[in-house]
């Protein structure tokens, strides 16, 4: 559930906030929970939608370098096969001898040994070829083994990215509608920056990230956006730290695993700040800011809402933090 941006002052029968300078009768508190909770469904579905599409890039890749391995396995199988159907071809022809044919036709006995040599090397050739054609097929039928559940890996996830891709519309679609339903001047509110002040982080690199982070503020929100003008909340995160040289994952999830865990009482501005269902199960995140000191945070909430600060609390879902830098 994405947090409310601003000074916020509480509504104590449904845990939701409202801007200040929105008078409390304005706007009844139910359809600013309701846009509040359908936001933090799509961004869940949004997050969902962005790791699939994540796994079946990767998927794609498989199924490329597998089938890739298995084409020049098979042109090495072809190859071998080749060596291999000479030397056949030739013993049948009488270019080998045995061992008694060599000793009956021989001059001589350097004549013998010479044959012999001759026959060793061949002998050796031919097992050298056999031995090569059996492991090029081996290595053919794994690269085929691999390529074939990469491609049922990839067609299973193509139906999941359109599955969530049709549920993520929907709900999208749903946003607008709550967005629309609220009271003009809160929508205005929430669509503003509120805090225009200065923070600083540690130095170096969440310093840096830090201070990307902030000078986006009141750039609009864009599901899937990473950037450089919109964003969603994992963008952000992403595009901050990449400004500081630091790769992140795409989602939020999996950002969850980056850096080392920090106690919620020893934040320090830098430091990225995690939302869940209120289950603390990390497969439930779905938003993640970064802290910017003074209990407040930076972050892209929603569609309707601009990067701005805002309370640390969010949705009071918060669930971890986790320390990229420093």
């Amino acid at each position: 559930m994405p947090p409310q941006r601003g000074k916020l002052w509480p509504i104590t029968l449904t845990g939701v906030f409202l801007a200040a300078g929105v008078p409390a009768h304005a706007q009844p508190a139910d359809p600013l929970a309701r846009y509040t909770e359908l936001g933090a469904q799509a961004s869940k579905t949004n997050e969902d939608l962005l790791k699939a599409r994540g796994d079946l890039k990767a998927r794609q890749d498989e199924q490329a370098k597998a089938e890739e391995a298995e084409r020049w396995a098979r042109t090495e199988e072809g190859q071998f096969r080749g060596q291999v159907d000479q030397l056949t071809a030739s013993t049948f022809e009488g270019a080998r001898f045995t061992k008694l044919s060599a000793m009956l036709v021989a001059d001589s006995q350097q004549d013998f040994i010479e044959r012999m040599s001759a026959l060793e090397l061949l002998a050796a050739d031919n097992a050298e070829a056999l031995t090569r054609l059996s492991t090029a097929v081996t290595a053919a039928d794994e690269a085929r083994t691999k390529a074939e559940e990469a491609t049922d890996a990839a067609a299973k996830l193509v139906g999941e990215v359109e599955q969530r891709q049709k549920q993520l519309e929907g709900q999208i679609k749903e946003v607008r509608r709550a967005l629309g339903a609220l009271d003009p001047a809160l929508r205005s509110t929430l669509g503003r920056v509120k805090d225009n002040g200065s923070y600083i982080g540690p130095p170096g690199a969440a310093n840096t990230a830090l201070q990307a982070a902030l000078s986006k503020r009141g750039s609009a929100y864009l599901w899937g956006g990473t950037g450089p003008d919109r964003f969603d909340c994992s963008g952000l995160m992403q595009w901050a730290y990449q400004q500081a040289g630091i790769t992140l994952p795409r989602v939020a999830a999996a950002q969850y695993n980056v850096g080392k865990a920090v106690p919620l009482n020893a934040l320090q501005p830098g430091d990225l700040l995690f939302y869940d269902d209120g289950t603390g199960n990390p497969a439930t995140i779905h938003h993640v800011a970064m802290y910017v000191g003074d209990n407040k945070m930076v972050d892209s909430p929603t569609e309707g809402q601009v990067v701005d600060i805002r309370p640390s609390r969010g949705d009071g879902h918060l669930m971890g933090a986790r320390r990229v830098a420093g």
